[in-house]
C-alpha cells in the first residue's frame, strides 16, 4: 500500500557501501551487525534499521548507506556523529514478507506515482540526479521464511515540497 505521510527528522548511524541489488542481500547483513555492535559498545540502543539508498552508477552499482536509526540524546559525549535522514513528506510502501520481494514492492511504489500526481525530490549526487532521499526501515528483527529473511519494512521516498498531501 502506497501512502503519502509527513515524517520528522530521523537520526541514524550507518557505514557506507557500494554494491550491487544482487549481491545487496548478502552483504548488509554484516553491516547491520557491525553498526550495531558500534552502538553497543557506547551502550546506545538501536532503533531501527536502515539502508538509504544514495545514488545509482550506470554500471549497476549503488551507494548505499546501512545502519540504525538512533536518539541523538544517547550519542551525547560520544565521538559518534548521526546522520540525519530529512524531515518531509514520503511516499511510503507498507511491506511485510520475504525481503526478496523488496524489488517488487519498490516498483509498485514508483509505478504510483504518475497516477497520485507526486513527484519525488531529487538532489545532485556524484553520479548526477537520483533521489533526494531513498530508504528501507525494517521494522523489525527479521525471521527466515521459506523465501529467506523476511519481515515488516517500510519504504519510503522523500517527496517534492507539496507533490502530496499526507493521508
Amino acid at each position: 500500500m502506497n501512502v503519502t505521510e509527513d515524517l520528522p527528522e530521523r537520526a541514524y548511524v550507518a557505514m557506507p557501501m557500494e554494491v550491487t541489488l544482487e549481491r545487496l542481500p548478502h552483504v548488509v547483513g554484516e553491516e547491520f551487525d557491525r553498526v550495531a555492535s558500534l552502538l553497543a559498545s557506547r551502550g546506545i540502543a538501536p532503533r531501527g534499521a536502515i539502508i538509504r539508498y544514495v545514488s545509482a552508477r550506470s554500471d549497476g552499482h549503488f551507494a548505499i548507506e546501512v545502519g540504525h536509526l538512533v536518539d541523538p540524546a544517547d550519542l551525547e559525549g560520544s565521538p559518534i556523529e548521526p546522520d540525519l535522514l530529512p524531515a518531509g513528506t514520503y511516499s511510503i510502501a507498507r511491506f511485510t514478507g520475504a525481503y526478496a520481494h523488496l524489488g517488487e514492492v519498490s516498483r509498485g511504489l514508483m509505478d504510483s506515482w504518475a497516477e497520485a500526481g507526486i513527484t519525488p525530490a531529487t538532489a545532485r549526487t556524484t553520479t548526477g540526479q537520483d533521489f533526494a532521499c531513498w530508504y528501507e526501515h525494517y521494522m523489525d528483527v527479521p525471521i527466515m521464511g521459506p523465501e529467506g529473511p523476511e519481515g515488516k519494512v517500510e519504504v519510503c521516498v522523500l517527496l517534492e515540497p507539496d507533490a502530496g498531501s499526507a493521508d
